[in-house]
């Protein structure tokens, strides 16, 4: 590759945006073609955006209803407050979408023409147009910006951060607030930002005036600028910083959690109720393979042109050794944070890698500038040329994908949405599990089983059903749905399960299911879907409470008066009782459950629990020294193989051993007691211990337990 040029009057920046905005405009015309004429989007997360943004519009921000609780579900504040400005002056429905659309085409527009700008100035002319073709013909990046999502304004302040860098440097005005912008449009774009923040600071503490070379000494940097000055292009320097804090302490006060509701329903690292650490780590380390190989070309998911990754990381070697030092540090540090923090989350390969698209131009022109390290022009110009026919070849599919998944859309999530608008009473509140285009076409009250736009859900559905359940009956009668809109199956979330306690009714009042081919959101949707297409079904139920209270009495009279009770797969009451497991074997969750049994002629019950696997530990209080305190437990075990012990736990009240116990051979379950001597009750309280009989040797007891009473 040429050297660097000085001369900054090619056209590669303008013909590479024009060529981007065609082709961006050319696939919003392939969905609509798909779509007979309609404007659909490819992801339900589209309408989610649009109704935040209406709400914002309609003077209540972060409110995802009218008088609803502020939650955090819009993963993209900036994004959010341009559509809601767009509702503000009067676009509304389709309209509202059709900015959301052509704000995203003219995103990644601007992105390629930045990135060709950017590439001009550091590997010359010829490298500005590679990068500019290659960017606005990336057929992922169309896609991500044609769907309506955030990714062509995150693509662009990526770019135009960059840009801002390399026209400004050493003396920084625009390129802070560029940067700040991007660390309000999504949590992977701060971590870049905070990459550019450090290059600045790093930049201005090595050129001010007067600092001999190597000497980064603050004092004599501030001596370098009149009074006041190095304070305040410091503070513009640290902008993106605090304005990312800025949000997040708003978070913290509006809601009481500075977590984007969106990270605790997605994140590896709030999964379940167990994972240990390593598991953490296993999962993030798979996901970082997985993303790596996308990027290297080599999952079949067409994202980049076959180990395009490598000569990206030859990239970066190549901005090293032309005294980019800083700047290489800057884009491949932020990428490698962009990609580790992805890779935290359980949907880091879903929806077509769209947490990536947004920075692959950076990727894209690391890969140019990588290709000149090839000494030879002929072979450099070959290397270039297949990295573009591969890019070409793939782009037509991604157009066919958006107006594919734009069809599923609209047979599916908006044909639902409309079915309840038009047949739901008013009034009635409807549980679902894609919110999207139900809120913003349904006109009903919803809560989200996912947890995005309704907060606490979260947690509670990613533990399992029986979790979820008790969460959705501990809302007010008057919050509760009447009506569950549902997937059959949806990844890890087995909402349908809340049929096990009857919530959902014996029927589905109407059922949606794809009439086309099946087409999963991405390459990496669970088999399960691929294999018996249960994502594609969605199902209505009208909800049956009748079960809802049943289980806080015991099945029948215990010994004495009841003093305490702890309901095992409440998350809030296992938390106020100290409830916990210790499994024998690492990785072994416990899982709630959710069951439904008749216990005495006509009397119903529908409980809650948990799967556990060696043991659990929980406190009970109401407890009187020296007086024995029976314990009964409703309690699930299956029958025991020969020779095996999976029903037999060893008790320990407040560490010290009370016995054995063999818990009921009983489906779903059944009670039983265990009293504890009163020479072991020694306050007010006591901590219940059961585990194995033989420490870490199977096999281990197996068990279900729905729930606790102490009585005296």
């Amino acid at each position: 590759m040429t050297p660097p040029s000085t001369d900054r009057s090619t056209r590669a920046p303008v013909v590479s945006g024009a060529a981007a905005l065609l082709l961006g405009a050319g696939f919003v015309a392939v969905s609509v073609a798909y779509n007979r004429g309609s404007l659909v989007p490819p992801l339900d997360d589209v309408y989610i955006h649009l109704q935040y943004a209406r709400q914002f519009g309609d003077g209540e921000p972060l409110r995802y209803q009218p008088g609803a609780e502020i939650t955090t579900g819009a993963s993209s504040l900036l994004w959010m407050v341009l559509l809601g400005a767009a509702h503000a002056v009067g676009f509304d429905g389709r309209w509202l979408l059709a900015v959301a659309v052509a704000g995203g085409v003219v995103g990644v527009a601007l992105a390629a023409a930045f990135t060709s700008a950017a590439a001009t100035r550091l590997g010359g002319r010829a490298a500005g147009w590679w990068a500019g073709l290659l960017t606005a013909l990336c057929g992922p990046l169309l896609w991500g910006g044609a769907s309506g999502m955030e990714v062509g304004l995150l693509a662009a302040l990526v770019t135009g951060t960059l840009l801002s860098y390399l026209r400004e440097r050493p003396r920084f005005r625009w390129t802070p607030v560029v940067a700040a912008l991007l660390a309000l449009t999504r949590p992977e774009g701060f971590l870049v930002a905070v990459a550019f923040t450090a290059a600045m600071a790093w930049t201005l503490l090595r050129s001010c005036p007067g600092t001999p070379p190597g000497e980064l000494s603050w004092l004599r940097w501030q001596r370098g600028f009149p009074s006041g000055r190095a304070a305040a292009r410091g503070l513009l320097v640290a902008a993106p910083v605090v304005v990312f804090a800025a949000q997040l302490l708003l978070f913290r006060v509006l809601t009481g959690t500075s977590q984007a509701n969106g990270v605790l329903a997605k994140s590896w690292l709030h999964t379940g109720f167990l994972h240990q650490p390593l598991e953490i780590a296993d999962h993030v380390q798979r996901n970082v393979a997985a993303l790596l190989a996308s990027l290297a070309g080599l999952s079949g998911q067409d994202v980049l042109a076959p180990l395009a990754l490598v000569v990206a990381v030859l990239g970066v070697a190549a901005l090293a050794a032309r005294r980019e030092r800083t700047l290489a540090v800057a884009l491949g540090g932020g990428l490698v944070l962009v990609v580790a923090a992805v890779a935290t989350l359980t949907t880091a390969m879903w929806q077509d890698l769209r947490y990536l698209q947004p920075f692959l131009p950076l990727l894209l022109l690391l890969v140019v500038l990588g290709a000149g390290l090839v000494p030879h022009r002929a072979a450099r110009g070959g290397l270039l040329a297949v990295v573009l026919l591969f890019t070409v070849a793939a782009t037509p599919a991604w157009a066919l994908r958006l107006g594919q998944q734009a069809s599923a859309m609209r047979e599916g999530p908006v044909s639902v949405a409309q079915w309840i608008a038009g047949n739901v009473p008013p009034g009635d509140v409807v549980a679902v599990n894609d919110v999207g285009a139900a809120a913003w076409f349904g006109g009903h009250r919803t809560v989200d089983l996912v947890g995005l736009t309704t907060n606490g859900m979260a947690a509670p559905a990613l533990n399992g059903p029986g979790t979820l359940y008790e969460a959705l009956r501990a809302l007010p009668p008057d919050e509760r749905p009447q009506w569950f809109a549902v997937f059959d199956r949806w990844g890890g979330v087995p909402v349908a399960d809340l049929g096990r306690a009857g919530l959902l009714g014996t029927e589905p009042v109407i059922t949606f299911g794809l009439a086309g081919p099946a087409r999963p959101i991405s390459a990496s949707a669970p088999q399960t879907c691929q294999i018996d297409r249960s994502c594609d079904r969605v199902s209505i139920w009208r909800a049956d409470w009748f079960t809802a209270d049943s289980a806080q009495a015991p099945d029948a009279p215990v010994p004495g008066r009841i003093v305490d009770h702890l309901n095992v797969g409440d998350t809030a009451d296992e938390a106020a009782h100290g409830w916990t497991t210790d499994p024998p074997v690492l990785g072994v969750q416990p899982d709630s459950v959710l069951d439904r049994a008749v216990v005495a002629p006509g009397r119903l019950v529908a409980d809650s629990g948990r799967h556990v696997v060696g043991g659990e530990t929980f406190t009970l209080g109401g407890t009187v020294p020296g007086r024995p305190v029976t314990l009964t437990g409703r309690i699930g075990a299956g029958p025991a193989l020969p020779g095996e012990r999976t029903r037999v736990v060893a008790v320990d009240v407040d560490g010290r051993p009370a016995g054995e116990w063999t818990l009921p051979d009983a489906q779903p379950w059944a009670q039983a007691s265990f009293t504890v001597p009163g020479e072991l009750v020694t306050g007010d309280r006591v901590t219940v211990t059961t585990r194995p009989v033989a420490p870490l040797l199977a096999p281990y007891p197996d068990y279900r337990s729905y729930g606790w009473w102490a009585s005296r």
